[in-house]
């Protein structure tokens, strides 16, 4: 049963899951381009100027939400990406698609430092996987994501 990709009806994002999802894209962007990783900073500020009425308003705690978990996951890099190397099997980090690592990275770094409920951390990155990913990558973030909690308790 195959729907037309432009007949399925989109909620409107809004709350957190906006949020969520323009987190999302601006770690998309920096792990997008290898060189980026150092600007990440850059690439937030330009995000906050760039097409102010393509990019949803957000209230100045959405935004320091985001700038919060950038921060964090520039700080965490290595040990994020440490985590997951460690919990994916006969995959490296390197060959993995962009939107399931930089989904990844994000519930991994909340998952480590946030203090926000598991099945919510999970969830969100699995609804953003099967919206931006291919068929099965929401199957892969779940996976993956599943042994890194099982690993941490």
């Amino acid at each position: 049963m195959s729907e037309n990709f432009d007949e399925v009806e989109r909620k409107p994002k809004s709350g957190r899951r906006l949020v969520r999802d323009e987190l999302f894209k601006i770690i998309f962007e920096v792990e997008a381009d290898e060189n980026s990783k150092e600007r990440i900073k850059v690439i937030y500020d330009q995000y906050i100027v760039r097409d102010e009425e393509l990019r949803p308003k957000l209230n100045g705690e959405e935004l320091a939400f985001i700038e919060k978990y950038i921060n964090g996951i520039q700080e965490k890099n290595e040990k994020i990406e440490k985590i997951i190397s460690e919990n994916m099997e006969n995959w490296s980090l390197d060959r993995i698609g962009l939107v399931e690592r930089t989904l990844l990275k994000i519930s991994v770094y909340e998952l480590l430092e946030e203090d926000v409920p598991t099945e919510i951390s999970v969830n969100e990155a699995v609804e953003l996987a099967k919206e931006y990913g291919d068929t099965k990558a929401y199957e892969f973030v779940n996976g993956v994501l599943a042994k890194v909690i099982k690993a941490e308790k």
